[in-house]
């Protein structure tokens, strides 16, 4: 029962009753959604401290007054785009978009999106970047093992706790450079480690601690807005090297098999 997510459809539905009296749109979200009537007052009151929504007095009496979408709850509404304003829907959109991402990195990128929220922009950024980390040693496993000996320094970089980030990334990057004639379309572009980078260096230094830097509304809405479709990409690149590595592993496996001797008389 998403509350939230068939409060903002209501709102955005053309020509839709959004009177604030309880017998309007709040008995319409009841009868979407299944929940409560309280349940849709808070959804309502919820996304207008988000600035999802507002309440528009235009009418005479309090019970026709309407709820509306703002600019930023439009967007929400859409769909499409990286919104942090509405955390549900990110979620929901990296999900579809790579089903497979890693599951301690959305616990991380919730806790960014929520830390946003609440205007915790430097908190919100770090977590993110924990996030964004996450999925890269993910990526980075997955090449080591489907390259064997061509990722050993990358290998030896993310098994050896004093090595850097950007030692990491490097080596990372190396690989992906000389495979890059083999990668999926799409999935080539280098820009998206080197954004992913750029990402963790804002909120850590080359230790790996936190940096200290001040973090304003903006930049962690841009830090948010373009991380979703970086992460999602590094997964499908994660996929993209678990496959081949898997598939290696077959082929081996079935050349390990001795050949069956045939039956006597």
């Amino acid at each position: 029962m998403d509350v939230r997510r068939h409060t903002i459809e209501l709102l955005a539905t053309p020509r839709g009753d959004t009177r604030f009296g309880s017998s309007y749109l709040p008995a319409d979200i009841v009868a979407r959604s299944g929940c409560r009537l309280h349940e849709a007052h808070a959804a309502l009151w919820g996304l207008l401290a988000e600035g999802i929504a507002y309440l528009d007095p235009g009418q005479q009496g309090p019970d026709n007054w309407h709820w509306r979408l703002t600019e930023v709850g439009l967007l929400a509404a859409s769909g499409g785009t990286w919104e942090p304003r509405d955390p549900d829907g990110f979620l929901r959109r990296l999900r579809t978009r790579a089903p497979d991402v890693d599951p301690a990195a959305l616990v991380y990128l919730d806790e960014a999106l929520r830390a946003f929220n609440a205007r915790c922009y430097l908190s919100s950024s770090v977590m993110l970047g924990v996030a964004a980390e996450q999925v890269f040693i993910g990526l980075a496993r997955a090449v080591v093992a489907a390259v064997g000996a061509r990722a050993m320094k990358l290998g030896t970089a993310l098994d050896n706790p004093r090595s850097s980030q950007n030692t990491r990334f490097d080596e990372l990057r190396k690989v992906l450079e000389s495979d890059r004639a083999t990668l999926p379309q799409g999935l080539a572009d280098p820009l998206t480690l080197d954004a992913v980078t750029d990402l963790l260096r804002v909120t850590r230094n080359d230790a790996g601690h936190p940096s200290g830097v001040q973090i304003d509304e903006d930049t962690a809405r841009t830090h948010l807005a373009v991380a979703g479709g970086y992460l999602a990409k590094m997964t499908e690149l994660r996929n993209h090297f678990e496959a081949i590595a898997s598939q290696a592993a077959a082929s081996q496996a079935a050349t390990a098999v001795p050949p069956t001797r045939p039956s006597g008389p």
